[in-house]
């Protein structure tokens, strides 16, 4: 079974980076069989971009955010059905998102139920003290079909991911309330912890941040992945 690399450029790239970003990452990239990479980028990146990794086996597209609603007087919104056919994931209840944008879980539920309907699959994010909650919240027809991503709240994790005993712990727990869906670890995930990290029992795959922004080091953490999961 693959597991799932997710980049998550946030808004670090203009589109000119972006650009160079995916020049360097296609020079350096091989597919691996058990690897499937998710680029997720930002709204107004997917139509100048798309065509840059149409030749890049293993590689999808997905979004940072979706919106809670349908089509309609929603200003500023960008509807999950504008994506569908262009993107096959998109991220939804990220911390940022719940932090900055003050985002609630019934939202983030909206979400994902939007773009379920568009057959674009959510990947949740979600912190361990809430994760029961937002649980919940999740229409019971949708549960099944979600990827969740786990984060953990304290800032020094979520820059280096040290503690693999805790972060396998946690891991286990958010599994034991999304029953039966791919859980992935996102928090100081580099090219040199990777490895580690996707032998954990239970982590369907990772969530990169500022492990990714460096094209080459992100080929170089897919290669690490790759070898060791076998």
């Amino acid at each position: 079974m693959e597991k799932l690399i997710v980049a998550n450029w946030k808004a670090n790239l203009s589109l000119p980076q972006a650009e160079k970003w995916l020049a360097d990452f296609s020079a350096g990239y091989r597919p691996h069989d058990n690897i499937r990479v998710v680029l997720a980028v930002p709204f107004p990146f997917l139509y100048p971009l798309r065509g840059q990794i149409d030749n890049l086996s293993g590689v999808s597209w997905a979004v940072q955010d979706v919106s809670p609603y349908p089509p309609g007087s929603y200003t500023g919104a960008v509807p999950a059905a504008w994506m569908k056919g262009l993107i096959d994931y998109a991220l939804i209840g990220h911390r940022e998102r719940r932090r900055y944008f003050h985002e609630s879980i019934q939202d983030v539920s909206n979400k994902a139920s939007e773009a379920l309907a568009e057959d674009i699959r959510p990947i949740l994010c979600v912190e361990k003290e809430m994760s029961r909650q937002q649980a919940a919240a999740i229409e019971p027809g949708d549960l099944e079909r979600l990827i969740v991503a786990y984060t953990p709240a304290d800032a020094e994790q979520l820059e280096i991911a040290r503690n693999i005993v805790g972060i396998a712990g946690a891991i286990q727990y958010v599994s034991g309330i999304f029953s039966g869906c791919p859980v992935l670890y996102g928090g100081g995930v580099n090219a040199g912890n990777t490895a580690e990290l996707l032998t954990i029992p239970q982590v369907a795959g990772v969530m990169v941040a500022g492990g990714c922004l460096d094209p080459r080091s992100f080929v170089e953490l897919l290669d690490n992945g790759s070898e060791a999961v076998g």
